[in-house]
């Protein structure tokens, strides 16, 4: 099972030949560096910057929980933070940049861990919802790991309808504060996805991201993987 945030269609992958000529230089600028990559791309007044990194070290690990604690607790949540994911990316975010007006919509792995807990702590296992997670075997599973480890109800398929982080703060990353304000979206009244558009051969994939932000194998019952997939197309 697997529980992923907002997100916009993949790229195709360059394995297939026919499609890999729709592929233009991907970004500005990418730096390779102890397991990191960088990347930069600007287009149309928006510019595009991510970073892909290793999975936390137990220390990393050690200050997100910190963090995640004292910020739940300035909120007025519980400040014990249930188990997190297995491995997660927290040096890996995304950025979109409306370069006029300076406007950031942010993706990371602290502020998608953040919205779990936030829901987590308020419904706990009550609230999951992938169908199969509350059957009574998987639950039954859940509730003796707990025990082992001493954790109070929480939603043990760390799944979360993250929307990223508006406003003109940095990404989030192990060293630095988890704040900012989580994006608050609009109705969209008008026909969503151009698919047609999506599907056509010719127009060249300007940009894509794709970037795992966490996941676990939820003790060995199953999967749950936090990704951001992004493209830029021209219009």
């Amino acid at each position: 099972q697997t529980s992923r945030i907002r997100e916009h269609l993949a790229p195709r992958t360059l394995a297939n030949p026919r499609l890999a000529h729709r592929m233009v230089a991907a970004s500005n600028g990418v730096e390779v560096s102890n397991g990191v990559k960088a990347s930069s791309f600007e287009y149309k007044g928006w510019r595009f910057d991510s970073v892909s990194g290793p999975i936390l070290s137990t220390c990393e690990r050690g200050t997100l929980t910190d963090k995640l604690s004292a910020t739940a607790a300035s909120k007025g949540l519980p400040s014990i933070v249930p188990p997190l994911p297995e491995a997660i990316f927290g040096h890996s975010y995304l950025t979109m940049t409306h370069e006029a007006s300076g406007r950031t919509f942010s993706f990371d792995a602290a502020g998608a861990i953040a919205c779990w807990m936030r829901e987590s702590a308020h419904k706990g296992s009550g609230g999951v919802r992938v169908t199969t997670a509350s059957l009574p075997s998987w639950k039954k599973v859940a509730d003796e790991q707990d025990l082992a480890m001493g954790a109070s109800d929480y939603d043990w398929t760390f799944s979360t309808d993250y929307s990223g982080t508006t406003g003109a703060e940095s990404p989030l990353s192990p060293t630095t504060e988890v704040e900012g304000a989580p994006a608050q979206w609009g109705v969209h009244t008008g026909s969503g996805l151009d698919m047609a558009l999506l599907r056509r051969r010719d127009i060249p994939i300007l940009h894509f991201v794709d970037l795992t932000l966490y996941e676990d194998d939820l003790g060995d019952n199953g999967e749950s993987v936090v990704r951001l997939r992004m493209r830029v197309m021209p219009s």
